[in-house]
């Protein structure tokens, strides 16, 4: 007999918008940071994935109100209601150079996840589930691997004023999609987390070493509040520009104290 698990989707209340944060010029939603490429040192565990579309084209690729099958159901634990984030591995999409002298260049290359969206459970029996994709950063792929959803509590900055910390200094990663240059109100990665003592609202002040590392004053780009901290690495939202930021530019940390002239 043909295995059918079947789904009403019509007439399902969606999840309320989570309210915003007025950080920099534009409102943040947590949305907007959880769809943030998040470079990784170690590669994630990828337990559950989706295994396929509940579409007769057999489609591979999932927007909005599509329904992806994932093999695991009920013995597993899964239940209805339950909420996922669709993600994927990139290998090597962010390569980042430091130096430790004005011409020893170290260039690091870190694997980024890319989240791809948030599904919802619909529907369940013992050895499948369907989930229904309810937003999207990009399209969900077959094969993607799922995790329960953990949408960031977005802080209230630390106040402004401080100096920057010069003997930390962090180095801006990438963005949405691998963005490697960024504007106001955009969220970006550096390689600072919880285990170096970051937490959500710290203030950064970046610059950029315009002479390639020949000791020649740092020029100062911008600033941004960290709005997301895993182990080894943060989020943060760009609240000032003076210039474009960029992938390698140079994160320092403003802590208090009298302000630099």
């Amino acid at each position: 007999m043909r295995y059918v698990l079947a789904v009403a989707i019509a007439g399902m209340a969606m999840p309320s918008t989570v309210a915003g944060q007025s950080l920099g010029p534009r409102t943040l939603l947590p949305m907007h940071v959880l769809c943030t490429d998040l470079p990784v040192t170690a590669p994630p565990g990828m337990g559950l994935t989706i295994e396929g579309a509940q579409h007769p084209d057999g489609r591979q690729a999932l927007g909005i109100g599509d329904v992806a099958v994932v093999r695991a159901g009920t013995a597993d634990g899964i239940k209805v209601g339950e909420r996922f984030m669709a993600r994927r591995l990139l290998r090597s999409q962010a390569t980042v150079a430091s130096r430790r002298g004005p011409y020893d260049a170290v260039r690091t290359a870190y694997d980024s996840v890319h989240t791809a969206g948030v599904l919802t459970v619909v529907a369940v029996d013992e050895r499948f589930a369907l989930a229904r994709v309810e937003r999207a950063c990009d399209t969900v792929l077959v094969g993607d691997y799922l995790e329960p959803v953990a949408l960031p509590t977005l802080p209230a900055p630390a106040a402004a004023g401080g100096r920057p910390n010069f003997e930390d200094r962090a180095l801006v990663l990438i963005g949405v999609d691998q963005r490697k240059s960024f504007g106001d109100g955009d969220v970006l990665t550096i390689n600072r987390g919880s285990s170096h003592g970051v937490a959500a609202g710290a203030r950064f002040a970046i610059y950029r070493d315009p002479a390639q590392g020949l000791r020649l004053p740092l020029v100062a780009v911008g600033d941004a509040v960290v709005v997301d901290v895993s182990e080894s690495m943060a989020k943060a939202v760009v609240v000032r520009v003076v210039d474009g930021v960029r992938t390698g530019d140079v994160a320092v940390p403003v802590v208090a104290g009298p302000a630099q002239p």
